[in-house]
């Protein structure tokens, strides 16, 4: 049986790459749209932002996931005689991607909606996680199965204050209303 083609192969695959790059790049440059002031919403509710340090504590097992993925191909080019020029590209887009990932993110929680890493979640579909990390929120995402975590970074004030933006948001409009009336916000 004759093996495919290893550039053939390494092309597939740094073209799903740059396809997954380009998408996270997309959805990351929507954060500002989907959270554009810092603070008290309007109609209740938090937003916040995060530092470099704080995503990457928020990341750690995907960066060295990624670092690992950069570091394979070095070791297995020469064996399967894919070009190097590949190996280059595939690496540069990992690299996008890692940036992608430690750069300083913006969250909000509204009466609805969850916004993360430019996406937006309604809460229906997540959940707060049992056990809580230090210096994060984690939330589970109904249905995920091993992708379900999605961890919040922030500074420890901000994250206070989300959290209780977040389990009211959770329980329901009573207890938002109740969350509006202690912070003095009049829902339009």
């Amino acid at each position: 049986m004759e093996l495919p083609d290893s550039d053939l192969v390494g092309g597939l695959i740094t073209i799903l790459v740059a396809i997954v790059v380009l998408w996270d790049v997309w959805i990351l440059w929507r954060r500002f749209d989907l959270v554009p002031q810092l603070g008290a919403l309007k109609n209740g509710g938090f937003a916040w932002a995060s530092t470099t340090e704080q995503e990457m504590s928020r990341h750690w097992s995907s960066i060295l996931a990624l670092t690992i993925m950069m570091a394979a191909p070095w070791i297995l080019a020469e064996t399967t005689q894919t070009s190097m020029r590949m190996v280059v590209v595939f690496d540069i887009l990992l690299g996008i991607h890692m940036a992608g990932m430690v750069i300083p993110k913006r969250y909000a929680a509204s009466r609805t909606h969850l916004f993360c890493d430019g996406q937006k979640h309604e809460w229906e579909g997540l959940r707060l996680a049992l056990k809580q990390p230090r210096g994060r929120i984690l939330l589970h995402r109904k249905g995920w199965s091993v992708f379900a975590p999605l961890p919040l970074g922030g500074q420890v004030g901000d994250l206070s204050l989300a959290r209780l933006w977040i389990s009211a948001a959770m329980r329901g409009a009573e207890e938002w209303d109740f969350m509006c009336n202690e912070y003095g916000i009049e829902e339009e």
